[in-house]
């Protein structure tokens, strides 16, 4: 099996065609499509079934896209690695993250790495957990930071703890539900979720379930935090927020009083941010430069507090 092999396969499975593939490539059809009869002959299995709108990977072609992923990834590590070493920064770096763990030291630990690795092509991310951990996996994503409020979870990565969050229940100024202490007297009011609700972690699903309470009924979603602070600041949406909306020293910032926190008496979870990878052996160096910014950003900033949780379970 040929390194040129696998980068045939991963160019037909990510255009599901094989003249886009071969267009991408800069080859011909003909070569192209011989490359691939070479590669089936070779494993003694079909790869891949065309079709009149163009091509589906078999279970075997599956199977086989998602290890020669990892493998051109840790291809294009192994050579980064190279030219770090030769004193040259030119890397990409894949960064992803979960919504609340972007109201940490995130935004200042890029423009930092930035300004020592002007060179190095930053890219991030903000997804689901089981998408940031298939992103791992399949070495997609270097680095991932993740949001939890049961502790690490699954153990086939390193968790390495960052800083925690406190979570609140918050409404527009003079909103007429503004001294409400029990969040059942909520259930009847209209929400605003900023992640999806069949995610177990989620802040808002988490905050109901420890306190044995339904979900709302009414509910407006919204994946963008800006959008979501203007619908919570200029509307009855009852919403919740970390501490970063709340404090000057935070990443998310925007007018003073415009938010009102709750006196909720019931239990609203922190939330425990961790720095997410498969192995420190396995990181780049560019990858491992910018894990020391952020551990550094996580640690000057009186805002962010350690994780005291040890318990392994679901995250946000």
């Amino acid at each position: 099996m040929k390194l040129q092999q696998l980068r045939v396969l991963l160019a037909v499975a990510q255009n599901g065609s094989i003249h886009e593939a071969a267009r991408s490539l800069h080859i011909t059809q003909p070569a192209l499509s011989k490359t691939i009869a070479e590669l089936e002959r070779e494993l003694g299995v079909t790869l891949m079934l065309r079709t009149t709108r163009g091509v589906n990977l078999t279970a075997y072609g599956t199977a086989l896209v998602k290890r020669a992923s990892l493998v051109e990834q840790e291809l294009r590590h192994a050579l980064e690695d190279i030219e770090a070493i030769r004193g040259h920064d030119e890397a990409q770096l894949n960064i992803g993250f979960t919504a609340v763990a972007s109201g940490g030291p995130l935004p200042n630990t890029m423009a930092s790495f930035r300004q020592r690795f002007p060179n190095v092509a930053l890219r991030a991310y903000e997804q689901r957990p089981q998408q940031l951990f298939e992103g791992l996996r399949e070495g997609r994503l270097d680095l991932a930071l993740v949001s939890t409020c049961n502790g690490p979870g699954t153990n086939v990565f390193q968790w390495e703890p960052l800083f925690s969050l406190s979570m609140h229940v918050a409404v527009r100024t003079g909103h007429p539900l503004r001294r409400v202490r029990k969040l059942r007297t909520l259930l009847e009011a209209d929400w605003l979720v900023l992640d999806p609700i069949d995610e177990p972690g989620s802040p808002l699903v988490s905050t109901m379930r420890v306190n044995g309470l339904e979900m709302p009924k009414r509910m407006v979603q919204s994946a963008s935090n800006l959008l979501g602070l203007q619908l919570a600041t200029q509307t009855d949406l009852v919403s919740m927020w970390s501490d970063t909306v709340f404090h000057d020293a935070g990443a998310v910032r925007m007018q003073p009083g415009l938010l009102e926190r709750l006196p909720i008496t019931d239990e609203v979870p922190d939330f425990d941010v961790y720095l997410v990878y498969r192995s420190a052996d396995l990181m780049t160096h560019m990858c491992a430069e910018f894990a020391k910014e952020v551990r550094h950003h996580a640690k000057v900033n009186p805002l962010w507090r350690r994780p005291r949780r040890k318990a392994g379970a679901d995250s946000d």
